[in-house]
């Protein structure tokens, strides 16, 4: 990804410094960001955003700490805990709220104390979709196999 470009639905990103690619969603274009090594994705036909970071040397119980804590957005917006992490498999869940804003993240474990985060923020009101916007992001995550994972000769 180049820095201030715009990708489509459909497209295969990877995130900044890590080892997780996904596919952009239906509905939803990305752009990695100049001042971040994340990518956002911003929905074409409802409010809210998806930021998608690289998870480095974490192990799993790191990252279920992490995502029990409150989450900095910007400088401004911070999202709160509103209950439990939970662990399906090599997923991590949970729950926030900022203000007007209802917030989840998801980690998805990978090789090698790598993984990806998402942050997703949108209004109060907003009807949550039939199919769940992390559950699309989920099925499409891919890791990249660094040299460490592969077998030896």
């Amino acid at each position: 990804m180049q820095a201030g470009q715009s990708y489509r639905a459909g497209t295969r990103v990877r995130v900044p410094n890590g080892v997780a690619s996904f596919l952009i969603p239906t509905g939803w274009r990305g752009e990695q960001l100049d001042n971040l090594a994340a990518v956002l994705l911003v929905s074409e036909k409802e409010a809210g955003f998806v930021l998608a970071f690289a998870i480095l040397n974490q192990t799993e119980e790191e990252l279920f700490a992490l995502l029990g804590e409150p989450q900095p957005i910007t400088d401004t917006l911070v999202f709160e805990p509103t209950g439990k992490v939970t662990r399906h498999g090599k997923k991590l869940t949970a729950t926030y709220v900022a203000g007007s804003l209802t917030g989840r993240g998801m980690a998805i474990i990978g090789p090698d104390l790598q993984g990806i985060l998402f942050l997703h923020g949108r209004p109060q009101q907003e009807p949550q979709p039939s199919r769940s916007l992390f559950d699309e992001l989920a099925d499409e995550v891919r890791f990249i196999p660094t040299k460490d994972s592969l077998p030896s000769p």
